[in-house]
């Protein structure tokens, strides 16, 4: 059994010295950082080869490659769709380094990325990109309770469907949530239709308060003065003693 074992150790070694050997013949995506553009395919296949070449611990911050991003999969809106990547560009401790933790969305139909240090820009920049128009959304106060363990309320979905445009209840459409200041980050696959949740606060836009009426309404023992045919005084009252 440990022949066998060794066996495979030593082949899969032969199989990667041999690669590295010919790594003039890689046709792929950059098996380091780029900030151009690829298809999600090519990011995957090389940063699968990457680790095959140089192994798979501390395969994020040593090749500072683009990778899947663990806590967000991927939205599809009409024929966009966005799929989202990492890139640690972090020194390591007492080390210089290039930078900082960035995030890209590809958008594949189209043959567009974006790139930056904040998630949230990213998520903004596809939107702007996919469904024009959506900055105008109703966001939903935070006296609407949206979640509950089972997923949306009733009263959210009511809140939505009143208010949301028809065009803008479909798969992959976002809503716009009221939070608290520290509730800032774009959730993917929590709108009713598998979008995004999308913060109010970072987008710096409030919740609209309800409208009051302006006009104050005479007290109902009191007509108006110009009515005719109604008394303006009190029942039980006579004037001129």
């Amino acid at each position: 059994m440990e022949d066998a074992v060794q066996l495979a150790f030593d082949f899969e070694e032969f199989e990667r010295e041999d690669a590295r050997a010919r790594l003039y013949e890689w046709a792929g995506a950059p098996l380091h950082f780029t900030t151009d553009y690829y298809p999600p395919a090519m990011l995957d296949e090389a940063f699968g080869h990457w680790k095959f070449l140089n192994g798979d611990f501390g395969s994020f911050a040593r090749s500072h490659m683009w990778h899947r991003s663990l806590a967000h999969g991927s939205v599809e809106f009409a024929e966009h769709r966005a799929e989202s990547f990492t890139a640690d560009l972090r020194p390591e401790r007492g080390v210089e380094g290039p930078g900082d933790l960035l995030t890209m969305l590809v958008c594949e139909p189209c043959d567009w990325h974006s790139v930056a240090g904040n998630e949230n820009a990213v998520v903004e920049a596809w939107h702007d990109h996919a469904m024009p128009g959506w900055r105008d959304l109703p966001v939903i106060p935070q006296a609407v309770r949206v979640r509950s363990e089972t997923g949306l309320t009733k009263v959210a979905l009511r809140w939505i469907e009143q208010r949301y445009p028809v065009a803008m209840q479909v798969p992959g459409a976002p809503i716009i949530t009221e939070r608290g200041s520290g509730g800032t980050r774009h959730v993917p696959g929590y709108s009713p239709w598998g979008g995004y949740d999308l913060s109010a606060t970072a987008l710096g836009r409030p919740a609209a308060k309800p409208a009051r009426s302006a006009v104050k309404r005479p007290p109902a023992e009191f007509a108006p003065p110009d009515e005719p045919g109604r008394s303006t005084t009190r029942p039980g009252l006579t004037l001129g003693g």
